[in-house]
């Protein structure tokens, strides 16, 4: 546990912080612009299951049906910058809880261990990417039981995500209120 907040300490800082921030927002930016320029004008619009808090069998066959083989292509190339994005997004969770726990319990190393949530969300995230990916390859054969799986790791992901904004929130009315208090 000590090692463990050794290292948060040590690359939790303003310069990461903003790094990881900036690096999610430019890829979203760009997997976003180049999604619709070259899948979705040119393919057609599919409400990707990633962004979906769950899907179905269906919801998943006609997003796929919508894009057919060769969208499908290329909405996986374009999407392999969803690689860094998990990354960026994750870690940029992870230095602002460490740094507010810095903040606001220095001596107390056994908190940081809520700090490496957003990891497992991350994780998530790339076992959702590759299930999608998965069905991707075998498409229009897929199957309803990989689909189920892949809607309940992306809502893991989205739970986990949203628990770790929850606590950078959380930490932030505690700040203020120490704050405020003085």
């Amino acid at each position: 546990m000590e090692r463990l907040a050794n290292r948060l300490d040590k690359i939790s800082n303003t310069r990461n912080l903003i790094l990881t921030i900036i690096t999610s927002v430019l890829v979203v930016a760009v997997m976003g612009y180049l999604t619709q320029t070259l899948v979705y004008d040119v393919y057609g619009e599919a409400n990707m299951p990633d962004t979906n808090f769950g899907y179905g069998y269906d919801d998943l066959k006609d997003a796929f049906d919508t894009l057919g083989m060769e969208g499908l292509q290329v909405w996986s190339q374009v999407h392999l910058l969803d690689l860094l994005f998990p990354l960026g997004y994750s870690f940029a969770l992870v230095i602002g809880i460490t740094m507010e726990l810095n903040s606001l319990y220095p001596d107390d190393k056994r908190l940081r261990v809520i700090s490496i949530v957003p990891l497992f969300a991350a994780m998530a995230d790339y076992l959702e990417n590759a299930i999608i990916a998965s069905q991707i390859a075998v498409y229009p054969n897929l199957s309803p039981a990989i689909v189920a799986i892949a809607s309940l790791v992306t809502i893991t992901k989205w739970v986990l995500l949203g628990f770790g904004f929850g606590i950078v929130l959380l930490l932030l009315f505690v700040w203020i209120g120490k704050r405020l208090a003085k």
